[in-house]
């Protein structure tokens, strides 16, 4: 028997735990564990961690949570690929490597009445070049070069640009600011080259401060020019050993796209060029029959080509295009008004003003229904490829007829010294020509194109000679960007 004292001490039996107090407890850790991953997504948000990243601060007090930051910062990095990758850190810095290889077979023919026949057969590196994109702050940049058809290593893009808080960009560094086909990168273009109308309007890489406003179907550009960020310093002017002034001028450019959906595009586009060449020797409008490879004779030289004769000019262009799924036209016009050199400073190349007039038109269709994209900057992108060949698809395959026309017949004689003595009128003459091409994409990145263009040259007599040449250019390319 239990005496009173030791059944007080004894421990009163513990209630029994019901069904319905198991319940209650599941759901209030149901709830709490809730809040915490509300807690731990908030934080990951704000550091640039993935969501479901639970790290030892994510489940820590919210207060707590809130005050503490990554131990190490590349811990929030984040790696997107891109063709290549691109890294994104916690701070919203970003930095993406790109580069590019093309690989060319040429084969030129250049057939003349009055001169030997010039053959000429050549493998190239067309493009070789490396180099990277990203964001610090505000800034971004965007820096590229490397071996262009066996030259030197050079600069491409060079640029470093910042966007306002009402849209506007400012970009200063080496640059493209007009025309259509010469704002879309050559790793887009429908052809392997942009043919006698890029050769002679000239609007490359130069070094330049551009200020663009985009709208939602239209753009605006404006740039002052100075020349290429290649060119190395010069002590010697052209003409005058003690004017070294640098070439300059400016450049605007207007787009508006009437009509912008995914499956169709009415581009119209209108740029304006002036350039001064300063101290240095003057301007040469020059073209090869739509290829890169420039020398189509013996010497090295084209049969289209004024010389030296410019001392400034201004170039007016139209643009146009028109897009429906997968069939595109697209065209352009240029005229260029040359303001020669005077006769005091090159009695060779001195002489009258003229005009240069050129253009194009060309066709393409995708037979596997892919869409060239256009975007409101009046400018044509990367195809995306409907069906890669590591899907199980046949790639993307792409057909393209083009013409190409330029005129330099309206360059004259000047009266101080013979015809004879002045190089450029016996190769000032007109030109057209037809290339057919035809391009495999298996992938986005990479391309295999083949061009085949047949090209007359009419150029005037001058004393014995007559450089009228029919040109005949096959070539093909491998292409792989990143």
């Amino acid at each position: 028997m239990v005496s009173g004292a030791a059944a007080a001490a004894e421990p009163s039996p513990a209630p029994a735990v019901t069904l319905d107090d198991l319940r209650s407890q599941i759901q209030l850790m149901q709830e709490r564990l809730r809040s915490l991953e509300a807690q731990a997504n908030a934080l990951a948000q704000a550091q640039g961690t993935p969501q479901g990243s639970v790290t030892a601060a994510a489940v820590a007090p919210a207060k707590t949570a809130v005050a503490v930051k990554p131990a190490d910062p590349g811990a929030a990095t984040q790696i997107k690929w891109e063709g290549s990758p691109r890294f994104t850190d916690a701070s919203g810095l970003t930095f993406k490597p790109r580069g590019r290889l093309l690989i060319d077979a040429v084969d030129v023919g250049v057939d003349r009445d009055n001169a030997p026949t010039y053959k000429s057969r050549q493998y190239r590196a067309r493009q070789l070049f490396l180099g990277a994109e990203g964001m610090i702050g505000p800034f971004a940049y965007r820096l590229e070069g490397g071996a262009a058809n066996g030259s030197a290593w050079s600069w491409d893009d060079a640029v470093i640009e910042y966007k306002t808080r009402d849209g506007l960009l400012l970009t200063v560094g080496n640059q493209k600011v007009g025309g259509l086909e010469n704002l879309t990168s050559i790793k887009t273009i429908t052809f392997m080259e942009r043919g006698p109308f890029g050769d002679l309007t000239d609007s490359g890489f130069v070094l330049a401060a551009q200020v663009t406003k985009l709208g939602r179907n239209w753009s605006l550009r404006g740039a002052l020019q100075g020349d290429s960020i290649n060119k190395t310093d010069v002590t010697t002017g052209g003409y005058d050993a003690n004017n070294t002034r640098e070439r300059s001028g400016f450049m605007a450019r207007a787009t508006w796209a009437p009509v912008m959906t995914p499956s169709d595009t009415v581009h119209l586009g209108a740029s304006v060029r002036y350039r001064d060449a300063g101290g240095e020797t003057g301007f040469t409008y020059s073209a090869a029959a739509n290829t890169a490879y420039r020398p189509q004779n013996a010497a090295g030289g084209v049969y289209l080509s004024t010389g030296a004769v410019g001392k400034s000019d201004t170039t007016w262009s139209g643009e146009a295009a028109w897009a429906h799924r997968n069939v595109s036209l697209q065209g352009e016009l240029a005229q260029i008004r040359v303001d020669r050199v005077s006769t005091a400073l090159s009695a060779a190349n001195g002489g009258d003003n003229f005009n240069v007039v050129t253009g194009y038109v060309f066709a393409s269709w995708f037979p596997t229904g892919e869409v060239r994209p256009y975007s409101a900057a009046g400018q044509f992108g990367k195809i995306k490829v409907l069906r890669p060949i590591d899907k199980g698809g046949p790639g993307a395959y792409e057909l393209a007829l083009r013409y190409d026309y330029a005129d330099l017949s309206k360059m004259s004689a000047n009266t101080v010294v013979a015809p004879t003595a002045q190089p450029g009128l016996a190769t000032a003459g007109t030109y057209e020509g037809v290339t057919a091409g035809a391009n495999w994409y298996p992938y986005n990145n990479v391309r295999l194109m083949t061009n085949v263009t047949k090209a007359k040259i009419n150029n005037r007599r001058v004393g014995a000679v007559e450089n009228d040449a029919d040109v005949t250019v096959v070539q093909a390319r491998m292409q792989i960007e990143f």
